[in-house]
Order: C-alpha cells, then sequence, then structure tokens
C-alpha cells in the first residue's frame, strides 16, 4: 500500500518538475501503456506461471479495434465512436482472442507453452503486415486517429491550471496515470480472490493443484483472458495517443520488453510492473548521451540488477 501511494504521489507531480515538458511527458505515457501491459502479463507469468512471449499481440488488436472505431481517415470501418466506448470494446474483444488463444494451450506447458505463444505473435505481426481483411492498414498503417477531446480541449494541448503552465500532452499523462491505476486495482483484487489463489497454486505445482480439485483448464483460460482484456485496455490509449497505428509496434522486441518489466520489478506484485517499465523506459534515455555506448552501459544495469535482486525491484512477499 505504501509503495502504490508513493507511485501516484510521484507520478502526480511529475509535471511540475524539471522533467514537465513535452518530450517527458511523451515518454512517460508510454511508460504507463506500457506499465499497464506489464500488469496484464503478470497475472499471466506472475500469478499463473505461464511463460507468454506473444503477449504483445493483445496490446495490438485492442490498438487496431480503436483505430478502426474512431473515425480515422484510413480505417475500414467509417464510424466514430466515443473514446470510453472504444476502450471498452477494444479490451472486450483483446479479451476474446486471450481466450482463444488459451484454449490451444492447456494440453501443453512449459517451453511448448512459450513455442505456441510465441507463435501466435508472430502470426499476428504477419497478418497486421499484409492487411489481411483491411483492418490494419499494412504497410501504411492506420493514421490519422483523432485525439481525445473533453469539452473542446484536445489532450495533446497545452493548458494552464491556477496560474501554472503545464506542457503539451499532460492531460494525455494524467490519464495514463489514473487509466494504470484502475489496473492496478484489478490487479490486486485479482490477486487475493479465490481466481488468484488458483492461479498461484497452478504456478507453483499444477499437478498438486489438479488434485486438490481446481480445475485447472479454465483458470488457466481466465488468466490468458484477463491479462489480455488488460492489454487491449492499454492499446486503445495507445492508439489515440500516437495518432498512428503500425504492426511494426507490436514486433517480438515489444513482447520481450514486457516480459522484462515484469521480471525486473517483481513477478506477482502490483508496483513492480510498474517500476520494471519506467526502468526498461528512462535507463535507455537518461544513458542517450553516451552515445555509442548506451545499450551497453544499459545491459550492464540490468545484469547488476538482476545478480542482487534476483527477485525483482519489488519482491512477492511469497517469493522472497
Amino acid at each position: 500500500g505504501i509503495s502504490v501511494v508513493v507511485l501516484l504521489v510521484i507520478a502526480l507531480a511529475l509535471p511540475l518538475t524539471a522533467a514537465g515538458n513535452e518530450y517527458w511527458m511523451t515518454v512517460a505515457a508510454n511508460i504507463g501503456v506500457y506499465a499497464a501491459t506489464a500488469i496484464g502479463l503478470n497475472i499471466v507469468v506472475g500469478l499463473a506461471g505461464l511463460l507468454d512471449l506473444g503477449y504483445v499481440a493483445f496490446l495490438g488488436i485492442g490498438a487496431f479495434t480503436a483505430a478502426n472505431l474512431s473515425g480515422a481517415a484510413a480505417a475500414k470501418f467509417d464510424v466514430h465512436l466515443p473514446f470510453a466506448l472504444v476502450m471498452v470494446i477494444s479490451a472486450v474483444i483483446a479479451g476474446m482472442f486471450g481466450a482463444v488463444v488459451g484454449s490451444p494451450t492447456l494440453r501443453v506447458r512449459g517451453d511448448y507453452l512459450a513455442i505456441v505463444t510465441l507463435a501466435f505473435g508472430e502470426i499476428f505481426v504477419r497478418t497486421a503486415q499484409n492487411n489481411i481483411f483491411g483492418l490494419t492498414g499494412g504497410s501504411n498503417a492506420i493514421p490519422g486517429i483523432p485525439q481525445v477531446e473533453l469539452f473542446g480541449t484536445r489532450f495533446s494541448d497545452r493548458i494552464a491550471v491556477a496560474g501554472i503552465q503545464l506542457p503539451a500532452g499532460v492531460l494525455y499523462y494524467l490519464l495514463i496515470v489514473f487509466l494504470v491505476a484502475i489496473v492496478m486495482l484489478v490487479f490486486s483484487h485479482l490477486k487475493e480472490s479465490r481466481l488468484g489463489r488458483a492461479w498461484i497454486a497452478i504456478r507453483e505445482d499444477e499437478d498438486a493443484a489438479r488434485a486438490m480439485g481446481i480445475r485447472t483448464g479454465p483458470i488457466k483460460i481466465m488468466a490468458f483472458l484477463c491479462g489480455a482484456t488488460l492489454a487491449g485496455f492499454a492499446g486503445a490509449f495507445f492508439a489515440h495517443k500516437t495518432g498512428t497505428v503500425s504492426y511494426e509496434s507490436f514486433r517480438f522486441t515489444e513482447s520481450v520488453t514486457v516480459l522484462a518489466a515484469v521480471i525486473l520489478g517483481g513477478m506477482g506484485t502490483v508496483p513492480g510492473a510498474v517500476l520494471g517499465a519506467s526502468l526498461l523506459f528512462v535507463l535507455p534515455e537518461k544513458l542517450r548521451e553516451f552515445a555509442d555506448y548506451r545499450l551497453l552501459l544499459f545491459g550492464l544495469a540490468l545484469i547488476l540488477i538482476m545478480r542482487f535482486r534476483p527477485q525483482g525491484l519489488v519482491p512477492d512477499r511469497h517469493r522472497r
């Protein structure tokens, strides 16, 4: 609880610090998108112990769904739904795909499960690249996604509050902070629920969990469904924030980045995914001044963290 409060205070104070400019607002909003996605993956990997290497595809499904329902010029459907409704529809569709992907995995586990999920991620990328059914725009992507507006104010505009001039994009940043808070609340309630305890039992020993009467098949599908729903939720925000959705944003490397955020932050913890995503985005930006040595220093920093904090930055009490 203390960790969550500290994270919230720091997040709300960020626009008032030296980092309160348009560039860092964009970086912080991207951190929020990947933090929400990482929390969803934390359900699959951290709680249920199911290694998913194609998870970012659900983020892409949510983003492409939002792009096609938001009135973009290149969208397949000529509709312009409200932002809140688009987010709900995107989350539901991504969750449905999560259940579909989870179904074939009931008879596999370990490395074979990782291969199945990796194959799903690659199928999604190739489908989006070839613009099958005209839903993804192919190599041309889907540009021109309208900005979110509230009372005539676009979320990308500069605003002033109590005489304080805030940077452009601060409304998007505050929105993603609110959305991440919702996702964290959902995760924490799921973890402490009967369903969450069943996921943890499957993670520790699936055979023992089945022997104790847990229906492991439907429970595992629920893990994929819940995780995919949260990713689709974040994907809808990502589409409106960037204004363009392309298949290049959802490659295998992005799945690895989200998985690394979960592992570095601490599997099965609420603040861990947020800290992991922040670390993976802030460190490369801060090390940019070292030019050619940036990625080398970034890699060394990750190795040191895993060496001295093997359970993550915020380890789960049970794992610790």
